[in-house]
């Protein structure tokens, strides 16, 4: 449920970039940020070009390889973005990503010649997994529950699983004795 949400929410976002002119360029797990209402919000623009049509393209060589689309020769447009939100959607269901190699010319060869193998219980259907039943007028308006909202103190907390609702359980502290506390009595440290 919570990969359907956020999935959704990567969706709406990257619609509304699109339709403003906006190609992202290098749209990534680390690039997604849940707001106070614990909506997911697309960051870090850093790389993305913008007055840019639905049929433009750009040879540009930018963003992060793993989730890069790649053409020979023909260049990218907005269809890069939906690219980076299929390898996203691969790697929160398989929790690793979908072309990952050390070797540059590899990882590029990889991207444009290999196969992504999902198990069977997802490859059925994965668009149903994420988009079946999704209210996208519910969602664009926030009237949808988010998994997760930030507390008053600014601490995440689940609203959706019971099971997140249990307080967290910590290691008790462990007693140091005095003869190792008076070793360190006179070190301070500040960092440069």
């Amino acid at each position: 449920m919570n990969k359907k949400f956020y999935t959704a929410c990567i969706v709406l976002g990257l619609e509304a970039l699109h339709k403003m002119g906006i190609v992202h360029r290098d749209l990534k797990l680390e690039y997604l940020m849940l707001d106070q209402g614990g909506y997911l919000k697309i960051i870090d623009f850093g790389l993305s070009k913008d007055r840019f049509g639905y049929t433009d393209r750009t040879n540009a060589i930018c963003g992060t390889r793993t989730y890069m689309e790649m053409f020979m020769d023909i260049g990218y447009g907005m269809a890069a973005d939906w690219w980076a939100l299929g390898i996203s959607i691969y790697a929160m269901l398989m929790y690793e990503l979908p072309f990952n190699n050390e070797d540059q010319n590899e990882l590029v060869n990889s991207i444009l010649y290999d196969e992504i193998e999902l198990p069977e219980e997802l490859s059925e259907d994965v668009s149903k997994l994420i988009y079946e039943d999704t209210d996208w007028e519910q969602l664009l308006h926030r009237k949808t529950k988010p998994p997760y909202v930030f507390n008053n103190q600014g601490h995440l907390e689940s609203i959706n699983n019971p099971e997140c609702q249990a307080p967290a359980l910590t290691t008790p502290a462990v007693k140091i004795p005095s003869e190792l506390q008076e070793a360190f009595k006179e070190f301070d440290y500040t960092p440069d």
